[in-house]
C-alpha cells in the first residue's frame, strides 16, 4: 500500500467531491416507487439520474454507471490533452500522462455511496470496474449489491 500512502481516498475514506442532495431524493424515491432493482435502474436510467448510462445485471446483482466523459460536463484537464486529461473527472489525477492502477479510482467509485447506501445499506461494494486513468476507454463503475469490502 506504500505507493498510496498520499491518495486522498486512502487518508480520508471518503471522495471529497459530494453528490448533489436531488439525486440522492431522487434515486430513494424512484427505488421506493420500484418493484424490484431492475424497474428501478431501468427508471434512473430513463430519467439520466446521474452518469452516462446505467444498467443493471441481475446475474452479478451489479448495477453498472458508465460515467460521462469529463470533457461533456466542463470537467477535466483542459491542458492534458491525453485521453486522462480529456476523459478522467477527478482533479487530483487528470493531470497525469501516464496511467495509474484502478485503485485511484476508488474514490471517484465512492463518490456514489451517499446515493446508494441508504437504499442497500452497508452491503455495497462500490468499486471501479474500467476506469481511463488506468487505460481503458471509459470510467465504468460498479455496485455490487450484498458485497462489501474483502478485508
Amino acid at each position: 500500500m506504500e505507493m498510496y500512502e498520499n491518495h486522498y481516498f486512502t487518508l480520508n475514506k471518503v471522495c471529497p467531491c459530494k453528490i448533489g442532495t436531488e439525486s440522492i431524493q431522487m434515486a430513494i424515491r424512484l427505488f421506493n416507487e420500484s418493484k424490484n432493482i431492475a424497474i428501478f435502474v431501468d427508471k434512473m436510467e430513463k430519467q439520466r439520474v446521474i452518469g452516462k448510462q446505467i444498467c443493471y445485471n441481475e446475474e452479478e446483482n451489479t448495477i453498472f454507471i458508465t460515467k460521462m466523459y469529463a470533457s461533456e460536463s466542463g470537467a477535466g484537464c483542459s491542458e492534458n490533452k491525453t485521453l486522462i486529461g480529456e476523459r478522467c473527472h477527478c482533479e487530483h489525477y487528470n493531470h497525469s500522462k501516464e496511467f495509474k492502477s484502478k485503485f485511484y479510482c476508488k474514490c471517484g467509485a465512492e463518490f456514489y455511496r451517499p446515493m446508494f447506501a441508504p437504499i442497500f445499506g452497508d452491503n455495497v461494494l462500490i468499486e471501479p470496474y474500467k476506469t481511463v486513468l488506468s487505460g481503458d476507454e471509459e470510467c465504468i463503475l460498479a455496485i455490487r449489491i450484498d458485497k462489501t469490502e474483502e478485508e
